[in-house]
């Protein structure tokens, strides 16, 4: 068993360090950690302890990628599993461990955070994870802030190919959960109990802090409408099956 952490930097410096240390005393510690440094104006790569060094590697970009490099740095390791995360996840301690304990009963894509899409197209449903407890794990859609999968399985994200001018800052979510179901493998939420927070993918109070400042995607009323219509064309071009979607079908045969 291995693990490669995946760290952004983007436009939270200021999360870094917190983040890193996170990762690295995980109840089981990544054999690997890379940063991806995403090129943003004026921002530094902070100073790090040295003990948190350990097994890190830095990839400075001097050009903005958005969502999508951190995915495809993954292929250039040997790991049996990865876990990427988003700027603004600061990972529970036994978050490695829950997610290992998750794979051996619900082999899936795994996340911090997972929704489940109303029936229809409507980008609205039922949140799972740090912002929604399970004592079990979850079958959702899609997930987000911390995804943990197989190595293996970047493979077939990457038969997808973003089409970056209205992409570039979204849909990798969607597309990572639809190309996987292609191939028959399901998304899940590990279990978020609401006694046990060290197993949780985020810390929810940081996680809600981080995630509503000016850095996040969220805060632009732009990006929804591209959420939407991603959700929308995934289902209806694409052939992705929600949850809802898929017992809707099968409560009418």
């Amino acid at each position: 068993m291995s693990i490669t952490s995946i760290l952004t930097l983007y436009k939270r410096p200021h999360t870094l360090i917190e983040q890193l240390e996170a990762v690295q005393t995980q109840s089981i510690p990544p054999t690997k950690v890379i940063i991806w440094k995403n090129h943003a104006e004026n921002i530094e790569i902070p100073k790090i302890p040295e003990y948190l060094m350990k097994n890190v590697t830095f990839i400075n970009s001097s050009e903005n990628f958005g969502v999508w490099a951190r995915f495809a740095v993954g292929l250039l390791v040997n790991t049996e599993y990865i876990c990427v995360f988003d700027d603004d996840t600061i990972p529970q301690p036994r978050w490695f461990e829950n997610c290992l304990a998750t794979q051996k009963t619900h082999c899936g894509l795994l996340g911090a955070i997972g929704i489940v899409f109303d029936e229809g197209m409507e980008y609205k449903g039922k949140r799972y994870g740090w912002d929604g407890e399970c004592d079990t794990p979850m079958e959702v859609d899609i997930v987000g802030h911390a995804w943990f999968f197989r190595q293996e399985w970047l493979s077939m994200l990457w038969q997808f190919h973003p089409q970056y001018e209205f992409m570039i800052r979204a849909g990798e979510d969607i597309a990572f959960s639809y190309m996987l179901q292609k191939h028959g493998i399901k998304t899940y939420v590990p279990p978020h109990p609401k006694d046990n927070f060290e197993l949780y993918g985020s810390h929810p109070k940081k996680a809600t802090q981080y995630g509503i400042d000016n850095a996040a995607i969220t805060s632009d009323p732009n990006i929804f409408p591209i959420f939407k219509g991603l959700l929308v064309h995934f289902i209806e071009n694409m052939g992705f099956e929600t949850v809802n979607n898929r017992k809707a079908k099968e409560i009418k045969k």
